[in-house]
């Protein structure tokens, strides 16, 4: 199967912040406000992906958001994680979110024109406070089902979500997301989706 390159942001963008990780505090437990308006923050979001209403789902995204696929490794237990925290898939910025976006609405988006069809099941949603108060650790998994063209098969993709979200002014916020696959090798000729 072809692989995808490792960053198609345009060659003036350059992400070079590194993703944080906040340390997770207390729990925020399923039926509580907040627990509640974060799940409702992310269904909406995956029904705006679903959608194609890509436009509005950059109005989820902090300004500050960076958005990352780290690509995994198959490793032995005792030899870490199984990412490779210099190679990703995504390692985007809004700048770089906003150009994928207005190229998806020329025609010069091959690999989604005509587009995929897409659902995004997301589920397992764990939520923890963090040192920054309004900000909260939010940990999810997808299932993306895409189905292309006329094909008979669907291509699945299984993987962790975690998310940084922001309790701002104007509503929620996604400012950071990292997406850990549960694949080391991609079964999807590209990956012209958002996750």
């Amino acid at each position: 199967m072809q692989q995808t390159s490792v960053n198609t942001a345009p060659p003036s963008v350059t992400v070079s912040r590194k993703p944080r990780t906040p340390e997770a505090g207390k729990r925020i437990n399923f039926g509580e406000r907040v627990y509640n308006e974060i799940s409702d923050f992310l269904i909406e979001e995956a029904w705006l992906l679903d959608e194609d209403l890509f436009r509005d789902w950059l109005g989820l995204l902090a300004e500050d958001v960076l958005y990352t696929m780290p690509v995994r490794q198959t490793m032995y237990r005792r030899s870490g994680k199984g990412f490779q925290a210099s190679m990703n898939w995504f390692y985007e910025d809004l700048t770089s979110l906003q150009f994928k976006v207005a190229r998806m609405e020329t025609d010069s988006a091959f690999a989604e024109d005509p587009p995929s069809r897409v659902r995004r099941l997301i589920s397992n949603v764990r939520v923890h406070e963090t040192s920054t108060p309004g900000e909260y650790l939010v940990q999810s998994y997808i299932l993306l089902r895409r189905n292309r063209g006329d094909a008979y098969a669907s291509d699945s993709i299984s993987a962790r979500r975690d998310d940084l979200i922001r309790r701002t002014g104007s509503g929620w916020k996604l400012a950071q997301r990292t997406i850990l696959m549960d694949q080391a090798v991609l079964g999807t000729p590209n990956l012209a989706v958002f996750f």
